[in-house]
C-alpha cells in the first residue's frame, strides 16, 4: 500500500498536478469528498449489517443519526488535515524539483550557464548576432603560482565582470575551465566589439585578493558571426580558431572569425620570402 502510494505521488509530482495552490485545493476537497463517502458508507454498511444480526445495541435509525453524522466529520476533518499535508508535501517536493532544474543550468563556481544550458539557450533564440570565447590568460600559472584558491576567485570575478555587461536579453555561460562564452544579440559589428572591449577593460580593472596582496588578469575573445541558420559547431569553430589567433598574437586582445587572413598575412609574407631565397 504504501509503495503504490508513493508511486501515485511520484506520478503526481512528474504530471505537475499540484503546481499552484489551487491545484493542491482541489485535491484536498476532491480527496475529503472520497475518503467521507467511503468512511459514511463502510460505517452504514457496517450498522446494517450489525442490526441484522441483532448485534446493535441501539436501534438502527439511531445509529445512522448519530453515528453517520459523527463518522462524516470525524473522517472529513482527519483526511482533511492529510490531504493538506501530502498536498502540501508535493508542492514543496514540485519546487525542489524546479529549483533542481535551475541549479542543474547553472554553473556552480561562477553562478552562469553551463555548457550545456547555454548552447540549449542559443538554439531558442533565432535572432542573429555574434558568438564570443574569452578565455583567462595564463590561467594556469595563475593556479601554479597563487594557489586554486585564488584561480577560483579570478573566475567568480571574470564572471560578475561579464554578468555586468553582458544584461538579460544577451546570453552569457562558463563553457568550463578558464573558457567562457557571450551570445550578443545585436546585428551591429561596433555594438559586439564595444561590448566585447568593455568586458575585457573590467576584467583587466579588477583585482582579485591574493594573501596580502592582489592580482589582475586578462582576457582574449574570439567572435564568430552567427547568422540564423549557421550551425552551432560552425559558430564555435570560427570563435575558437579566432580565439586562437588572440592568444597567438599576444593575448588580452580581441580578434573576429573575419580577421584570421589579415593577421596571418605577414608571417606568410615572410615565410614565402625566405623560400624565395
Amino acid at each position: 500500500m504504501r509503495g503504490r502510494l508513493a508511486l501515485w505521488l511520484r506520478a503526481q509530482i512528474e504530471l505537475g498536478v499540484l503546481e499552484t495552490k489551487s491545484d493542491i485545493s482541489t485535491f484536498v476537497l476532491n480527496t475529503v469528498l472520497v475518503a467521507t463517502t467511503l468512511a459514511t458508507a463502510s460505517y452504514l454498511m457496517g450498522a446494517a449489517i450489525l442490526a441484522h444480526f441483532g448485534l446493535l445495541p441501539y436501534s438502527l435509525r439511531a445509529a445512522i443519526g448519530f453515528g453517520g453524522s459523527t463518522t462524516i466529520v470525524i473522517a472529513a476533518s482527519v483526511t482533511t488535515l492529510l490531504a493538506w499535508l501530502i498536498g502540501t508535501a508535493m508542492h514543496e517536493l514540485s519546487l525542489s524539483r524546479a529549483e533542481f532544474e535551475r541549479r542543474s543550468r547553472l554553473d556552480a563556481l561562477s553562478g552562469l550557464y553551463n555548457r550545456r544550458a547555454f548552447i540549449e539557450a542559443l538554439a531558442e533564440t533565432d535572432i542573429a548576432g555574434f558568438f564570443v570565447l574569452f578565455d583567462i590568460d595564463r590561467f594556469k600559472a595563475v593556479n601554479d603560482r597563487h594557489g586554486h584558491a585564488v584561480g577560483d576567485a579570478a573566475i567568480v570575478a571574470v564572471a560578475e565582470e561579464l554578468r555586468r555587461v553582458f544584461v538579460p536579453g544577451h546570453l552569457v555561460g562558463r563553457f568550463g575551465g578558464e573558457e567562457f562564452a557571450a551570445f550578443i544579440k545585436s546585428s551591429d559589428r561596433s555594438d559586439c566589439y564595444l561590448l566585447v572591449e568593455e568586458a575585457r577593460r573590467s576584467v583587466a580593472d579588477r583585482r582579485v585578493a591574493s594573501g596580502e596582496a592582489s592580482l589582475a588578469v586578462t582576457l582574449s575573445a574570439g567572435i564568430a558571426n552567427r547568422p540564423a541558420g549557421r550551425s552551432f559547431e560552425s559558430v564555435y569553430e570560427g570563435a575558437d580558431r579566432a580565439l586562437y589567433l588572440a592568444k597567438s598574437f599576444g593575448r588580452d586582445r580581441t580578434v573576429h572569425e573575419d580577421e584570421g587572413e589579415q593577421l596571418l598575412a605577414p608571417s606568410r609574407r615572410a615565410a614565402a620570402s625566405g623560400r624565395r631565397r
